[in-house]
């Protein structure tokens, strides 16, 4: 085990309950119930948007949550509604969402948060929010022409600017287009956010136009000291909870298991900075900012995700009076994930070995929430219109970044069609000791949502909360304890432009969030097949308990507990063991025999020639070679010479038991040689994603049977006398999983 010596000492005590700071409020929220849940499963792999779920998925649905569902009308974004026969607590529906999100399928699982909406007093906006800084609304128009245009990169003719225009009630004109078939449109002057939501409403009542939204400023979510204490080795944020005073996540313990693997991490934020920590593991990135005015290097949309720095005068941004530093900010979040640890210099990241995708979106005014989304679409591997494709797409993607107002279609559709790509997703609460209800990305479904924590396992003086929250991480709170005890990291050194590498700590949600992003990466570097619902269910399973007078024990404010590495590692390895598994296919020409085998040794001895004149016939399935939620045990019997020389295999637990008892000459050799789906025994349908596996029986003396999910092998197989078993019109005896 690696061994990490913990320097530095308090200053100050740690606050002995949080509640009675600025989140005071969070302790006598009302607790709220729980009854429906939001759940999307991949596509192509679930009801086609519009359609109600199944009667045999919802029993899938049913058998890994332990209670009854109902299935309402799907949502008008596609979204399905599962209905708890009774409501549940806010703590249950999350255990509920947990094994949900475990199931294939699975793209994205929520508590609803429509069902108990949040009201958000006027004191908890931000301080601009009078200030006309938005220009820019993404549009899509109902004529398909228009889309694929979109999608082609081309242009729109003036008769375009004339429709909007008309139903704004203001001048308007197309921009660009922008990802999904949308376009960003723009107004000559910029509008208060009140003023924008109504021209969006209006434009969403116009004949031609299917939906409109106002392009919302995004900023990083950091609290940056005045005059940050630089040095180097202060990290009790990645201290072991259990042996020492400080709620790290536990990463010397999963470094004994992995110190990570070439993951590739998009860090969506103000761009990378080159620095020693990260050497040659920062790849080509790109620059979405597209107003030259907010880029600092005045190119637009480039190939290039360095940071040239981000620094404004006083006058510089609507709504910003107060002038600020480059704060190298995509660099400090890029050192958590990924710097160099085991080098004898500066700090440890969390991924020694990641790669790290720099995707700048934020530049000397923040950002827009169409350029955020362009840099999703495009680090996730998606074509953008007018920007050349990824090489190198991501499989985590880190979001420090944020802004007022709430998860609009803009937002959930990017956010669901990079979840498609097998990408997980961790997004910062924001910084404003507030509930998320308005906060976006983070109540946006299907993102990892991440508080933050002091050093002793409360919640940190900034951080947003909400019971939507998924997980907590370190974060620090200089506030509290001191300029030393933030999150140290790397950094440069300019105060505009870039000069030297350096480092020096930081603290907010922002500083959080990469916790979360770093240890998803050391998960997919030990078992790369996990889905992002499952890093989720794994993460929230296996995360630390808060302090103990904290209110985020009492309240579910602050997500599931505080990430810890080790354990969500050892999560992952046990994950893999319940991967699918193939169940290969052997035939005997001497005999006219065919055999099936899950089991690496025996498939390598029938390989090797120990039992002669079995091969291979280059047919399998996928199984699950250890039990899995709603999977069904395999029941093995062996048919000794007089009555077959071969073997027989069932998933129904039912008929195994009978064969037992009819066939007493039959042995049982084994209750679980692989676990399977079973179909619908009526209709023998099998659950979504599936494919049927048919049983055919020879009806000869020498019983034998075939295993196969080959539709035109099953009919050839009638045709040379071999009787069908199973349920349903076609016969399906189980059902081989993904």
């Amino acid at each position: 085990m690696l061994l990490i010596v913990w320097p530095v000492t308090l200053a100050a005590a740690p606050v002995a309950m949080d509640a009675a700071g600025p989140h005071a409020k969070i302790a006598t929220a009302e607790q709220v119930s729980v009854s429906r849940l939001i759940i999307r499963f991949r596509p192509g792999l679930h009801p086609a948007d519009g359609e109600v779920i199944g009667d045999a998925l919802r029993i899938r649905l049913e058998a890994a949550v332990g209670r009854p569902l109902a299935v309402g009308l799907p949502t008008r974004s596609g979204d399905q509604v599962l209905t708890l026969a009774e409501p549940v607590s806010v703590a249950q529906a999350k255990r509920l969402v947990a094994a949900l999100r475990m199931q294939r399928g699975v793209l994205r699982v929520d508590v609803d948060q429509r069902e108990h909406p949040r009201s958000i007093a006027k004191g908890g906006t931000s301080s601009g929010a009078d200030t006309p800084v938005i220009r820019r609304f993404v549009v899509t128009f109902t004529d398909p022409d228009a889309g694929a245009r979109a999608r082609a990169n081309q242009r729109l003719g003036p008769e375009w600017d004339d429709l909007l225009s008309a139903a704004a009630g203001v001048p308007m004109h197309v921009v660009r287009p922008t990802v999904g078939g949308a376009w960003i449109v723009e107004t000559l002057t910029a509008l208060t956010s009140d003023r924008a939501d109504a021209i969006a409403a209006r434009l969403e009542s116009a004949a031609g136009i299917r939906y409109a939204e106002p392009d919302r400023p995004a900023d990083i979510q950091a609290y940056f000291p005045n005059d940050p204490y630089f040095q180097t080795g202060y990290q009790p944020n990645l201290a072991d909870p259990l042996t020492t005073s400080y709620y790290g996540i536990d990463a010397p313990e999963a470094w004994d298991i992995t110190v990570g693997a070439a993951i590739i991490v998009a860090v969506i934020d103000t761009g990378v900075r080159p620095h020693g920590e990260l050497a040659a593991r920062l790849l080509n990135g790109y620059d979405f900012i597209s107003d030259p005015d907010n880029s600092h290097d005045g190119l637009g949309r480039h190939p290039d995700g360095n940071d040239p720095g981000s620094w404004r005068s006083a006058t510089d941004c609507p709504g910003k009076t107060t002038a600020q530093d480059s704060s190298w900010h995509g660099t400090h979040v890029a050192g958590i994930i990924g710097a160099t640890g085991d080098n004898l210099e500066g700090t440890a990241g969390i991924n020694w070995n990641a790669q790290i995708l720099p995707i700048r979106v934020l530049g000397t005014c923040g950002g827009s929430r169409s350029d955020i989304v362009e840099g999703m679409q495009w680090a996730a591997g998606l074509p953008v219109p007018g920007v050349p494709d990824n090489p190198n797409p991501a499989r985590v993607m880190n979001m420090s970044l944020g802004g007022k107002g709430p998860c609009d279609a803009q937002y959930q559709t990017a956010i669901d069609a990079v979840l498609a790509q097998g990408v997980f997703i961790a997004v910062a609460a924001g910084n404003e000791s507030d509930d998320i209800a308005t906060h976006s990305p983070a109540d946006c479904y299907g993102v990892s949502t991440v508080a933050a924590t002091d050093p002793y396992g409360f919640l940190a003086s900034y951080s947003n909360y909400s019971v939507y929250v998924d997980i907590a991480a370190p974060g620090g709170d200089q506030s509290r304890y001191g300029s030393r005890w933030g999150i140290w990291s790397t950094l440069n050194s300019g105060t505009t432009e870039p000069e030297f590498s350096t480092y020096g700590a930081y603290n907010g949600t922002s500083q959080a969030t990469p916790h979360v992003a770093g240890v998803a990466s050391l998960m997919l570097s030990v078992n790369p097949d996990l889905t992002p619902a499952q890093i989720k269910s794994i993460m929230a399973d296996t995360s630390s308990y808060f302090a103990t007078t904290s209110t985020c024990r009492t309240t579910g404010a602050c997500g599931a507990g505080i990430v810890n590495a080790f354990y969500a590692v050892k999560g992952a390895l046990r994950q893999m063991s319940l991967q699918s598994t193939s169940v290969i296919e052997f035939y005997h020409a001497g005999l006219d025999h065919y055999f099936i085998s899950a089991a690496p040794l025996e498939i390598a001895a029938l390989d090797s020639g120990k039992f002669p004149g079995w091969a291979r016939t280059g047919l399998s399935f996928n199984a699950y070679a250890q039990a899995n939620t709603g999977a069904s045990p395999v029941c093995r019997f062996y048919i000794p010479p007089p009555y077959g020389n071969s073997h027989y295999f069932s998933a129904s637990p039912l008929e195994c038991g009978q064969v037992q008892v009819k066939f007493p000459q039959f042995t049982y050799e084994a209750p679980n040689v692989f676990y399977i789906d079973l179909p619908d025994t009526n209709t023998g349908a099998c659950p979504s994603g599936d494919t049927p596996v048919y049983r055919l029986y020879d009806n000869r003396a020498d019983t034998n049977h075939r295993y196969t999910t080959s539709l035109a092998i099953r009919n050839q197989m009638l045709a040379k006398g071999y009787v069908p078993e199973g349920y349903g019109p076609q016969s399906v005896s189980m059902c081989a999983v993904q």
